[in-house]
């Protein structure tokens, strides 16, 4: 009977509920082979790139490129920081209710900055090169652009949702996960992509006399790209998230074809306009940005707060069907199920010391999961190792609760409760006690 319990787990991509060492845990985790893979294809990805840019090319005529230094780098690295970090904070807080481990994030945001962005230039290059014409009006760089880029980068920006949905479909069960990822990715690609960009205009305004402002030309490039059009690679590549997000979800066949496709066919869309605008109107670009951005910011936001209601909807249906069973409570279901209360419970167990919030967020984690086994239970997507999984999670979630934070809402911040009246501490008798007795005693 064992056997086929771990057979199901094993169907359902669920972890087994043998008890192994830490070692045999590592061996066997996904996550494990796939960062010793990566992180030594990031480095050589990196390095390429830095001595690509760091070397001069020679032509056929003799002239040569203008190589970046080792200070142009963190120049063009230090402004386009805060364009990054803005989006990761952005991303990461969207990834609230099931949040991935922050390697997962790490590897996401790797691959976008260094693996993509290594493709995506060789692609274009090559690309750029084979539509080269002899005219002399001809612009290579504004085909490839158009033509070449918007394919190559789509694609290569959303290859590791792929990698990450097979190696680690049981953790990423939520829209906002598959969307908070792609979103890491695409900071990644425009993190590298900004450093290029600026690279390339500082190490021309520094060495051509015909600009007079050097520091003016950098501030608009780092406005142009850091401010107005930054939305750009998260939006087109969150597009490709969506059509793949539909298609899992979905239980024909064809839709589950379809629609990643279709999703990847509309962002490459968006993509090749994007910078068909750009390249051939650049007077007119900017304001185009502009309503573009004002446009599909607008959706972006009115969409993430539709996502965010539809997970806490989903959270509380399912965690209601274990109340109907007797294993939670109604407390329960209204502590864990809304996300402004979630926060308010994981930032309070932070002034309760490091070991009661850690206890606490694997609370939370658990709670989370045992939501979305339910849900794969009720949509017949996951067997009976689903089944399994829950009783093993119901019975975890018993022994966290006396080392997390409290569900009491009289729990204060600062490590004590919300102090209780005397009638509630010792119950009074509603009678009087014996003649001579001060106070309500009750008779013998």
């Amino acid at each position: 009977m064992s056997q086929i319990a771990e057979r199901q787990r094993r169907l359902s991509g669920l972890p087994s509920a043998k008890a192994r060492p830490w070692w045999q845990r590592m061996l066997r985790s996904p996550l494990f082979w796939l960062t010793l893979v990566l992180v030594p294809l990031y480095t050589f990805f990196l390095y390429d790139q830095w001595q690509m840019f760091t070397t001069p090319q020679q032509f056929e005529d003799g002239t040569e490129t203008l190589a970046f230094t080792r200070e142009t780098v963190e120049r063009a690295a230090l402004l386009a920081l805060p364009t990054a970090l803005a989006y990761i904070a952005l991303f990461v807080w969207l990834d609230r209710y099931r949040p991935q481990r922050p390697l997962v994030w790490l590897l996401t945001f790797g691959w976008g900055a260094a693996a993509s962005t290594w493709f995506s230039i060789h692609i274009n290059t090559w690309m750029g090169q084979q539509m080269a014409t002899t005219d002399a009006d001809a612009d290579m760089g504004s085909r490839a652009a158009i033509f070449s880029a918007p394919f190559s980068e789509e694609a290569t920006k959303a290859t590791v949702l792929f990698l990450l949905l097979i190696l680690l479909r049981r953790e990423i069960v939520s829209r906002l996960g598959v969307v908070m990822l792609s979103g890491l990715s695409a900071v990644g690609f425009a993190f590298t992509e900004n450093i290029i960009y600026y690279g390339r205009v500082i190490t021309y305004a520094l060495n051509d006399i015909s600009v007079a402002d050097p520091e003016a030309a950098i501030r608009e490039i780092v406005l142009m790209r850091g401010v107005y059009t930054s939305f750009g690679h998260p939006l087109f590549t969150m597009l490709t998230a969506t059509g793949l997000v539909v298609g899992i979800a979905a239980r024909s066949r064809i839709v589950r074809i379809v629609a990643p496709l279709g999703g990847f066919l509309l962002s490459v869309a968006g993509h090749m306009l994007f910078n068909g605008l750009a390249s051939t109107r650049p007077t007119d670009a900017l304001r185009v940005h502009w309503i573009m951005a004002l446009i599909l910011v607008g959706l972006i936001l009115v969409s993430l707060v539709v996502s965010v209601a539809q997970q806490a909807r989903l959270i509380r249906h399912r965690l209601s069907d274990y109340v109907a069973g007797g294993w939670l409570s109604e407390r329960d279901v209204e502590l864990f199920s809304g996300p402004f209360k979630r926060f308010h419970y994981l930032l309070k167990s932070m002034f309760w010391g490091p070991r009661r919030w850690w206890y606490t967020t694997k609370l939370v984690r658990r709670f989370t999961e045992l939501a979305y086994l339910r849900s794969e239970v009720t949509r017949g997507t996951m067997g009976e190792g689903a089944q399994l999984r829950g009783h093993d999670v119901l019975a975890e979630i018993e022994r966290l609760r006396p080392k997390a934070l409290s569900t009491d809402p009289g729990v204060r911040w600062l490590g004590w409760r919300k102090p209780r009246t005397r009638s509630a501490q010792l119950p009074q008798a509603d009678y009087p006690g014996p003649a001579g007795l001060g106070g309500n005693w009750p008779a013998r």
